[in-house]
C-alpha cells in the first residue's frame, strides 16, 4: 500500500516499480522528439514482415502520423487507434516512396498480449510553460494513459486542472499525446480515471474504480494491480470504450457496466447447467 508520507517523487516512483512487477518494460523518454523516435523504432519492430527489410523514411512516418493524427479530433484518433467491431486492429495505411501501398498495425484489439505495454515517467515539453509528466503509459510506443500524481492532502482539482494545462498548452508540441485515451489521478489513498476527448473536460466525469462486488479500490497499489493490469487495461482501450456518435464524445465505462457486460458474456460462453438443448 501506499504510505501517505510519500512525496510526489516517491509516489511515482513507487507507482513504476509496481508497474513493473505487472509486466510493464521501464523506458526513458524525457522529451518529444525521444517519444516520436520511440513510436517510430516500435511501429517498425511489430511491422517487420509488412515492411519488408526497408525501414520507414522520413517522409513515410510522417505520413504515419498525418493518417493518424494530422488535423483529426480526438474522437477520430480513438476510432483509428481501435478498428471496427468486426475488426478490431487499428492500422495505418500510406503510400511508400516507391508509390507501393504500406498497412501498419498500431493497436491489436484482439488479443492483449499482442500489444507491447511500457511506463516512462517525467517527459517534459516545452512551451509556454515547462510541463513535465508525471507517468506515461504507452502500448505499442503510443502515449495511451497519463497519470498525474499528488501527495496526500492535495486537492484532485489541483491534478485535474494541471492535465487541462498540459492539453492546452503542450499537445500542439506534442502531437503523439493526443493519442491519451485515459487520465488517471492519485494521492496514494485516493484514485480516480476519466476518459480524454474534446472540448472541455469536466471534473464530474473522474470514476472510482471497482472489483466485482463494488468494492472501491482507491489505494494506488490496488488501483494498479487491477484497473492498469495489461489485460484490463487493454480490455477498457479495446472493448469497453462508448462512442457516441451524436456528441462525437468517447466514454469509458463504469466499472459496474464493464463487470455486467463481462457476466453476461460468460453466460453466454458457459451455460448453466440443466438448460435445454
Amino acid at each position: 500500500m501506499a504510505s501517505g508520507h510519500q512525496s510526489e517523487a516517491e509516489l511515482e516512483n513507487h507507482l513504476i516499480r509496481k508497474l513493473q512487477s505487472i509486466g510493464y518494460h521501464y523506458v526513458e523518454i524525457p522529451d518529444v522528439e525521444t517519444l516520436n523516435t520511440h513510436f517510430r523504432a516500435v511501429l517498425s519492430e511489430r511491422n517487420q514482415e509488412r515492411l519488408k527489410g526497408t525501414p520507414l523514411s522520413d517522409r513515410e512516418f510522417q505520413a504515419v502520423l498525418n493518417d493518424l493524427i494530422g488535423a483529426k479530433t480526438h474522437y477520430q484518433v480513438a476510432q483509428i487507434l481501435r478498428g471496427s467491431v468486426v475488426q478490431p486492429t487499428g492500422k495505418i495505411n500510406i503510400k511508400r516512396d516507391d508509390d507501393s501501398s504500406l498497412y501498419l498495425e498500431i493497436f491489436n484489439g484482439k488479443q492483449f498480449d499482442q500489444n507491447i505495454f511500457e511506463v516512462s515517467h517525467q517527459m517534459t515539453v516545452e512551451g509556454r510553460h515547462e510541463n513535465r509528466y508525471d507517468v506515461l503509459i504507452l502500448i505499442n510506443g503510443m502515449p495511451i494513459a497519463q497519470i498525474e500524481l499528488k501527495r496526500q492532502g492535495v486537492e484532485f482539482t489541483q491534478a485535474f486542472n494541471q492535465i487541462i494545462r498540459y492539453r492546452t498548452e503542450s499537445y500542439a508540441q506534442a502531437k503523439l499525446m493526443r493519442l491519451v485515451q485515459v487520465f488517471v489521478i492519485s494521492n496514494g489513498n485516493e484514485t480516480r480515471y476519466f476518459a480524454n476527448g474534446d472540448g472541455e473536460l469536466n471534473s464530474n466525469f473522474m470514476f472510482y474504480w471497482t472489483d466485482e462486488h463494488n468494492n472501491w479500490l482507491n489505494d494506488l497499489d490496488a488501483f494498479t494491480t487491477t484497473f492498469l493490469s495489461k489485460p484490463r487495461l487493454h480490455s477498457l482501450i479495446a472493448k469497453y470504450t462508448v462512442f457516441d456518435s451524436s456528441d462525437h464524445k468517447m466514454l469509458l465505462m463504469r466499472p459496474y457496466q464493464i463487470y455486467a457486460t463481462e457476466a453476461i458474456i460468460n453466460f453466454t460462453r458457459t451455460p448453466p447447467f440443466g438448460r435445454l438443448r
